[in-house]
């Protein structure tokens, strides 16, 4: 049965308004300014259908990825292209390295897919290795889902191993890289594998303004391929106004200063995140290097630490129920100081209140 597994939804939940959301990883600084301009200005325009090319913003995102304008699609979100690309891709079997974001497995699940996972390893820091490479061979593979950083761990998979993964299922399968959390890393540009593009149509990347923009709210994600067949596919297989007026208004105007905010973000990402590990690790919590603008933690304790939070009015996330993870692995989500200040100093309460093993 179908259970929504995302985090941001506490809210919606009774008196949920009144808690601290770390559930969900948005950027903490907020939207682009000119953002809620461009929405309220477009209001207007409502009246009629959206460009289902989405023209104009495929060229604001091309300049803003460096690439030509026809290796982009546009959707509702980058998951509402995952769900596109089984039905565009029909593959047999499929690969996942675990854990990761769980709409992967589910948009396989509902197209039939056989799926095989990768177990990624907490004695190696959860990192992905060449050994993907041989899973994906043995298994006769036809599409892989890789997360790069990582949901929820925030590690990285060096480029040169997607690299020869994509080298050796260059004429058996297709390489999905989501890179929906990349823009928070101190050197994007040296990790992403858009460079990568030009060489191999097996390959294709996501991103969204979903977490970097903080427009979770507005539904708005892209693919990048230089497949121009799996691009008609995805065109194919979906609604033909999978953007909505408001989203094309918002993406165009989240990209006019991208540089300068983005810039801005990766530093107080950087601050903010060195803070929080710092203060956990003292509590002997183990947090490991993520490099996105959350914290995958593991505690030494016996007690659950998201229901001591929900306690206090602050949720994170709990992976006791996940693939690939035993019980008391947590995402913490990086929020604006003041927040991550209350975050650890009750963190600490909990921990000092008698309950340690």
């Amino acid at each position: 049965m179908y259970e929504y597994c995302h985090g941001g939804n506490v809210h919606f939940e009774p008196g949920g308004i009144n808690f601290l959301d770390l559930s969900a990883n948005i950027n903490p600084l907020g939207f682009p300014e000119g953002v809620e301009d461009a929405i309220k200005n477009e209001i207007t325009f409502c009246y009629r259908y959206p460009d289902n090319n989405s023209a104009v913003l495929r060229e604001c995102i091309a300049d803003f990825e460096r690439v030509k304008p026809e290796w982009i699609f546009c959707g509702n979100g980058s998951s509402d292209i995952i769900f596109r690309l089984p039905l565009c891709l029909k593959p047999r079997k499929a690969l996942i390295a675990i854990p990761t974001f769980s709409d992967y497995e589910r948009s396989l699940k509902s197209y039939g897919t056989k799926i095989h996972y990768h177990q990624l390893m907490e004695s190696q820091n959860f990192e992905c290795d060449e050994n993907i490479i041989t899973t994906a061979e043995k298994k006769h593979i036809d599409l892989i889902f890789l997360c790069n950083p990582n949901n929820p761990t925030g590690i990285l998979t060096k480029r040169k191993i997607i690299e020869n993964l994509l080298r050796c299922c260059q004429n058996s399968a297709t390489v999905v890289v989501d890179e929906c959390f990349i823009d928070f890393t101190e050197q994007a540009n040296d990790v992403t594998v858009k460079p990568l593009l030009s060489e191999f149509d097996n390959l294709i990347i996501l991103k969204a303004f979903t977490k970097i923009f903080a427009l979770p709210g507005i539904r708005l994600g892209y693919a990048i391929c230089n497949n121009k067949t799996l691009m008609d596919k995805l065109y194919f297989h979906g609604s033909d106004w999978a953007v909505s007026n408001l989203a094309h208004a918002a993406g165009i105007a989240a990209l006019k200063n991208a540089e300068t905010y983005l810039k801005k973000t990766v530093l107080f990402v950087k601050q903010e995140k060195q803070f929080v590990k710092r203060e956990l690790e003292n509590l002997r919590y183990k947090v490991f290097n993520s490099q996105a603008n959350y914290l995958f933690l593991k505690s030494p304790y016996d007690f659950d630490l998201k229901e001591e939070l929900d306690k206090h009015r602050i949720r994170i996330r709990s992976y006791k129920n996940t693939d690939g993870l035993k019980s008391g692995f947590y995402r913490i989500a990086l929020s604006q100081h003041q927040h991550n200040i209350r975050l650890v100093e009750t963190v600490r309460k909990i921990v000092s209140d008698g309950r340690l093993n």
